[in-house]
């Protein structure tokens, strides 16, 4: 989506990472396992920690293209101020939209709160992806800089931002799931003696480290391509059902025994290093792919644009699907293919509008 040269297996990671998106924010189907404890909705709650992959590709992905190429910083400062001016377009354009579709009263001032508060009844949550991927942008002058002088220098950042982001996240679940079994209150690790020595406490840190990793990881695609692609698919998929195995059993944990509601697997799994892994995994069954495929390809040039549009088309079509039988996992997934459809035909149709193009 950042790219001019295209790349078919980052086409279909990027693909894959948008109806990834599509499906979590299109869920139809109940899989709440604290009402009901039978099988299927432990299946369908299992299925569900593959979505958590779906914003870290993008960061993956957007670190994979942007590190490994040249340059240019008047071109990079258009493009971060770009984004920053395409958010609240699409933020002052979607809420009022949200708000007819709510049979809510358009109050000028009830606007702007759930922009700057991003309102999560009014869709605006999930452009905390955007705001996550310009702070990204505005440290990827210095991010550059460090990865082309010394990449040694830049791993070490990339392994400190780990420890500080996922290994913290790790650590808490550890922690929590040891003083349960012995019956004590540890609580998470937010002692002030240990955060103080943390750079990077910010809720979205763990951004950084799909970004710069994917940088690191196109560095050195040819030696793991260099591995038998049999060899390579045999451990990528183990390693995702392993790790969606561990996703689900910290989810149950803590749906169980710490909130007693439904944990996100997806929302709070993101910066878990079973989350981390799949990503891996992914990008590494996605290196299968090279012919190309124009659909594929359309999808990924146009990531941003149904981002943009998703939530909204969810909304509009969403309530049609009242028959209980529909509300199923094979459902879901033929929704969200239609959804994106409907959205990369609604980005093209914006192609063709001047000025009004520029907005995706």
């Amino acid at each position: 989506m950042l790219a001019n040269k295209r790349l078919s297996h980052i086409d279909l990671l990027e693909s894959i990472a948008i109806f990834f998106v599509i499906m979590y924010h299109g869920t139809i189907y109940s899989f709440d396992v604290t009402k009901d404890n039978s099988i299927v909705n432990y299946l369908l709650y299992y299925c569900r920690t593959i979505l958590s992959t779906c914003v870290p590709l993008f960061f993956f992905a957007n670190g994979y293209l942007l590190l490994n190429k040249e340059f240019n910083l008047e071109k990079h400062i258009r493009k971060t101020i770009r984004l920053v001016v395409l958010f609240f377009v699409w933020a002052f354009l979607l809420v009022p939209l949200y708000m007819i579709i709510s049979g809510e009263e358009i109050k000028i001032k009830t606007i702007i709160l759930s922009v700057f508060n991003l309102d999560a009844s009014l869709g605006m949550n999930v452009f905390w992806f955007i705001g996550a991927l310009i702070c990204i942008y505005i440290l990827f002058p210095a991010l550059k800089a460090l990865f082309d002088k010394s990449k040694k220098a830049f791993i070490l950042f990339t392994v400190t931002c780990f420890v500080f982001t996922f290994g913290v996240v790790f650590g808490n679940q550890v922690l929590l799931f040891v003083s349960t079994l012995k019956n004590h209150n540890y609580g998470t690790v937010n002692y002030n003696a240990l955060s103080m020595f943390n750079p990077f406490r910010s809720p979205y840190c763990y951004s950084f480290v799909y970004f710069c990793v994917g940088g690191v990881i196109n560095a050195h695609e040819k030696r793991i391509i260099a591995v038998k692609r049999v060899k390579r698919n045999i451990i990528s998929f183990a390693g995702i059902f392993v790790s969606c195995a561990c996703l689900l059993l910290v989810g149950v944990f803590y749906t169980k025994y710490v909130d007693y509601k439904m944990w996100d697997v997806v929302w709070n799994g993101y910066d878990t290093i079973f989350t981390f892994f799949n990503v891996l995994f992914i990008y590494t069954i996605c290196l299968n792919y090279s012919k190309g495929n124009n659909f594929v390809k359309s999808i990924s040039c146009n990531t941003l644009g149904i981002y943009f549009t998703h939530i909204l088309i969810i909304r509009l079509t969403s309530p049609w699907i009242k028959i209980q039988a529909l509300k199923n996992l094979p459902t879901n997934i033929l929704y969200s293919f239609l959804v994106m459809c409907v959205c990369l035909l609604l980005c093209q149709l914006i192609h063709k509008i001047p000025i009004i193009k520029k907005l995706i």
